[in-house]
């Protein structure tokens, strides 16, 4: 009886999980009246490509193209600046060592939204609101913190004694950090890289603001289908439909990473 109430449990938490996500992806192709019924059914009667043909007949193609450069360029930057200082933080000792912990720590209790003017006063001044670097730069002050702490997380679980013995050998400390610890935080980096992808990739507070005119993200474009005349819900779902495939495939691809990375990252610090 246990197994048979845990397996109730597990189906009860996949329900709520998953069962959004198959309404949004049947609802794109439900026809326009079976989105307002009175008595709606999980399976429509009839489907429709109707929906998704409307999202490609408007620049859909433009929002993705710029999401994923956003986020590509938003997860490579995290990588690099938040293993090499997280990496620093574990391994090295110096003044303002503390101050930062304490300041990557302290940015995530504060809502987004009290970054956003200082953000674009700055960006503003810079002469990058409007364009995709500044979106980027934006989206690094979200995923940088946590890419630091993952992988402060991850450094920490790698054994001194194999960089002590490479320095020995000569390799010293740049070296025998690409030779001997950075192929060890695979693991970290595919777990790391996921998380940054999807917070860029997700991200609207930031991309509403800074982004203008053909710069715009996918997230950002899905509120232009809510107007002050209509609610094209039908759109909406089928573009909510697209944005969440490459989040999925990804996930699916580094499963296996991520599974390892979530006990892995936390047997010290």
């Amino acid at each position: 009886m246990a197994k048979v109430w845990r397996v109730i449990a597990l189906a009860l938490i996949v329900f709520f999980a998953v069962g959004p996500l198959l309404w949004m992806v049947l609802s794109s192709l439900r026809p326009a009246d079976q989105l307002f019924v009175s008595d709606p059914s999980l399976i429509p009667s009839g489907f429709t490509g109707e929906w998704y043909r409307e999202v490609f007949a408007s620049d859909a193609l433009q929002w993705f193209a710029n999401s994923l450069i956003v986020a590509v360029f938003a997860t490579l930057i995290s990588l690099v600046v938040g293993t090499t200082a997280g990496y620093a933080v574990t391994r090295f000792t110096f003044p303002g060592r503390r101050l930062l912990l304490i300041g990557l720590s302290v940015g995530y209790l504060f809502p987004a939204i009290l970054l956003l003017v200082p953000l674009y006063l700055v960006l503003s001044s810079l002469g990058l609101v409007g364009g995709l670097t500044g979106i980027v730069i934006a989206h690094v002050t979200i995923t940088l913190p946590l890419a630091t702490w993952l992988m402060k997380s991850f450094v920490e679980a790698v054994p001194r004694e194999l960089e002590e013995a490479a320095w020995v050998d000569g390799l010293g400390y740049f070296r025998g950090f690409l030779r001997v610890t950075l192929p060890l935080l695979r693991t970290g980096l595919a777990t790391t890289a996921m998380f940054s992808f999807i917070l860029s990739w997700d991200e609207y507070l930031f991309a509403s603001v800074i982004a203008q005119g053909d710069n715009v993200t996918a997230p950002v474009a899905m509120a232009g289908f809510v107007t002050s005349f209509d609610i094209r819900w039908g759109a909406i779902m089928a573009l909510s439909t697209l944005v969440t495939i490459p989040v999925v495939v990804l996930f699916f691809v580094l499963q296996r990473y991520y599974e390892k990375g979530l006990t892995a990252g936390g047997v010290k610090g």
